[in-house]
């Protein structure tokens, strides 16, 4: 496996869900739903195992340059590295920023984040699976400065561990000067918020001094609506990346005129030209009738999509810990497994009866991949156990979809 701090860290991201599914309880309030929170890391997974697939070349990219194209060789040393955890974190401004100001990039590589209605650690988890690559363009200048890949990897790696943990409710105000200086949980609340005051504000990674020198910082005031100005309204976190993409493109052919239409793409999110109506603000959230995205199918159903996810959460992680021991045709075939597999999962938590046939064809699929990956005479006796019980117990928790 290549490192990745991110990767490396993930016991770390399970632990603290933990400790705030353990305060949901003591305080009794309601954090996490089941089904949102199982598409939130749904969508982290298809994030890193696309990441697995195309990130290396990425990586290749900051390696070229910084090879071939560098001004200067800068050393290890412990003030290159505070100095780039500066440039990190400003070149992360610059990309998320971006990322919510040019409708092409908020629509590819981050509405995804977004989405979710509810605000926990989870949300950290739910991420765009394009947004690493268009990402990397934005780092590339500190090659070009002469910052080694693996220092770069390094200290990237961290910004984005730290961005882990302000995706909470637990924590409220932290004192003055911490609050002033670096991004808090308080912060990114508002960064998540879909009422107008908060869109497009707060985008630092780590330091929150970015937001405050060039005009984007907001101080929280009443509670956030969290999620995006139109909900996506599915827990499928394919269709969740897809659907954003098919809306843009759908505006873009809708859009009169070339100019018109490049402006659709980079223009911010909601510009469409004077004759269709102009620029559409956001609405304000009405909060007697905002109602969240909550279908769910019946309590058997959930119980074995959440023992499925488990499966493939383990599968995943086992896959981005071995990737690089795997030939490109079986990477790929682990992977498209993994994503059909979020897919499916996400769809029976829709409580949609039509696709009830195609639980059985995963799970023989399933069966199928543990054969081909462990070849044994154990392994087909394994999968045969495998396909047969949670065969059987699929069976029995749909009879109740309606």
């Amino acid at each position: 496996m290549d490192f990745n701090p991110v990767i490396l860290s993930i016991p770390l991201y399970f632990t603290l869900i933990g400790f705030e599914l353990i305060y949901q309880l003591v305080k009794k309030v309601k954090v996490y739903r089941t089904n949102d929170a199982i598409s939130n890391i749904s969508c982290g997974i298809s994030s890193q195992v696309t990441n697995a697939l195309w990130g290396v070349l990425s990586i290749a990219m900051y390696q070229y340059i910084y090879e071939y194209w560098s001004i200067a060789t800068i050393p290890n040393a412990w003030w290159s590295y505070l100095l780039l955890f500066l440039l990190v974190d400003l070149m992360y401004y610059w990309f998320h920023r971006a990322s919510h100001e040019i409708n092409f990039l908020w629509n590819t590589a981050h509405v995804v984040h977004h989405q979710s209605e509810d605000y926990n650690l989870s949300v950290a988890l739910r991420q765009a699976s394009f947004g690493g690559a268009f990402a990397m363009v934005f780092y590339l200048p500190l090659a070009l400065l002469g910052f080694n890949t693996y220092a770069f990897l390094t200290v990237k790696g961290i910004n984005l561990i730290y961005q882990f943990w302000i995706h909470t409710e637990a924590i409220e105000k932290l004192p003055r000067w911490f609050e002033y200086v670096f991004n808090t949980p308080s912060h990114h609340r508002v960064h998540h918020g879909r009422n107008p005051k908060y869109i497009d504000k707060n985008h630092a990674g780590t330091l929150m001094i970015w937001d405050r020198m060039f005009g984007t910082f907001q101080q929280e005031e009443e509670k956030p609506t969290y999620g995006v100005t139109k909900p996506t309204n599915t827990w499928n976190p394919v269709w969740a990346n897809v659907v954003p993409i098919v809306d843009m493109t759908n505006q873009v052919k809708a859009t009169p005129g070339f100019w018109n239409k490049l402006k659709v793409l980079f223009y911010k999110p909601g510009w469409q030209p004077i004759e269709l109506g102009g620029y559409q603000m956001a609405p304000e959230v009405d909060k007697q009738t905002y109602r969240k995205f909550d279908v769910h199918p019946h309590m058997p159903m959930i119980r074995y999509v959440f023992v499925q996810f488990v499966l493939v959460l383990s599968f995943t992680a086992y896959f981005l810990f071995t990737s690089g021991n795997y030939d490109v045709y079986t990477k790929l075939t682990m992977a498209g497994f993994i994503m059909w597999s979020i897919a499916q999962l996400g769809i029976l938590m829709e409580n949609r009866k039509n696709w009830i046939p195609m639980e059985f064809i995963r799970l023989v699929a399933t069966a199928a991949l543990i054969v081909f990956l462990i070849e044994s005479a154990m392994a087909i006796t394994f999968a045969g156990g495998f396909m047969l019980l949670f065969g059987i117990w699929f069976y029995f928790a749909s009879r109740k979809t309606k």
